[in-house]
């Protein structure tokens, strides 16, 4: 049994301090080399440790035994050398600004860790799995159901947040005593899947839409509607981006 004083450690943090120190050895050898042209480096380093294992039905830590414990387990360690092109090759790109962790969104856990499991840790990965590599994620995994209406309307909001409606003008002009009121910029109708979608309110009335598009939105406002000196209108361009004006006459 460890000693209680001992701490617990994951391969994860330990792995990454060991790599972490190799690295600042090569990072002074790379300066030393520009005045000494003969000097060592270290090709391989192998590593046994002497530790107790503890799994919690999740994740496993470390705890490494004392001169004198008895129990504990052997594990040993191999390092090699690996070039910045064999990284490339083998590890994932990193996540950009505009991605969303897959800790960030809001889906059950037993779902999340399963997707993690599948190495998706973004709604980029999600996307690309789904959508591009047309995945049946239920066919790989057995552990967890897999909601797919839910993924979908989860990666449909990811998608308006990295393009946000934004307008640049609105103009207004009279057509058989009603106002046609026109809103230009960009990122404003795309869900065009969605048919009823956008849907307008001013005042807390419907109001016509005539057309729709990414750039341009037009809508037709009764005479009536524009009694009051000042209205507020609203725009739900799909289910995840509202927009809100006030109109004065």
């Amino acid at each position: 049994m460890p000693s209680k004083g001992n701490t617990a450690w994951n391969l994860e943090s330990f792995l990454d301090s060991l790599i972490f120190e190799l690295d600042k050895a090569q990072d002074t050898l790379s300066v030393k080399g520009l005045n000494r042209k003969l000097t060592y480096t270290v090709k391989d380093i192998s590593l046994d440790l002497q530790i107790f294992p503890e799994f919690d039905g999740d994740t496993v830590k470390f705890t490494t035994a004392k001169p004198g414990e008895a129990g504990a387990s052997k594990v040993s360690f191999q390092l090699g050398s690996i070039r910045d092109s064999q990284i490339r090759e083998v590890t994932r790109r990193p996540m950009s600004r505009d991605e969303i962790s897959i800790e960030e969104v809001n889906i059950p856990e037993p779902q999340r860790k399963e997707l993690k499991r599948l190495g998706i840790q973004s709604t980029e990965d999600l996307r690309r799995t789904l959508e591009e590599k047309n995945v049946d994620l239920e066919k790989v995994t057995d552990k967890v159901k897999v909601d797919y209406k839910g993924l979908a309307n989860l990666l449909n909001q990811t998608h308006r947040k990295q393009i946000p409606p934004n307008i640049a003008k609105v103009s207004v002009a009279k057509s058989e005593g009603d106002t046609i009121l026109t809103l230009e910029g960009d990122n404003l109708a795309i869900a065009t899947s969605l048919d009823q979608y956008p849907i307008a309110v001013l005042n807390n009335e419907a109001v016509e839409v005539l057309d729709a598009n990414k750039n341009q939105l037009r809508l037709r406002i009764p005479s009536h509607h524009l009694q009051h000196s000042s209205s507020q209108l609203q725009i739900a361009l799909d289910p995840y981006a509202i927009v809100r004006m006030k109109l004065q006459n």
